[in-house]
């Protein structure tokens, strides 16, 4: 009996597990459809400059060519504690969604962060 009711549960975990996998791919591909045009046409907007203020050639960078696109949740460089739900800026460090276009080789790459809900761009060396 045991062995069935272990069984059952591994079941529904690889069910739940699954679904939630499956919702999770279904809501990227739903937000890069969307918000990648936007994406593109805010870091080509934005001054060609990187995270260190660094600039970059203007025009070396074309946005609409970009290698990879993926969505992100929440910007980790910015220093807000998990705890402070009361912070101005938790919603933009955990929650809000974020569409990232990276460019370049194994050697020099560059992406730039496209917040949704702010619809500012920001360009990082990686």
């Amino acid at each position: 009996m045991r062995a069935v009711v272990i069984f059952l549960a591994l079941l529904v975990a690889g069910k739940i597990w699954t679904q939630d996998k499956l919702h999770q791919e279904a809501a990227n591909e739903a937000l890069l459809a969307a918000y990648k045009l936007h994406a593109e046409a805010a870091c080509v907007a934005r001054p060609q400059k990187d995270a260190r203020g660094m600039p970059v050639a203007v025009g070396s960078v074309d946005w609409k060519r970009s290698e990879a696109a993926e969505v992100l949740l929440g910007n980790p460089r910015l220093s807000v504690p998990v705890w402070q739900f009361d912070h101005p800026q938790w919603n933009e460090r955990y929650k809000n969604p974020i569409v990232r276009l990276t460019v370049g080789d194994r050697f020099s790459r560059l992406a730039c962060d496209y917040d949704v809900m702010t619809g500012t761009a920001e360009l990082l060396v990686l």
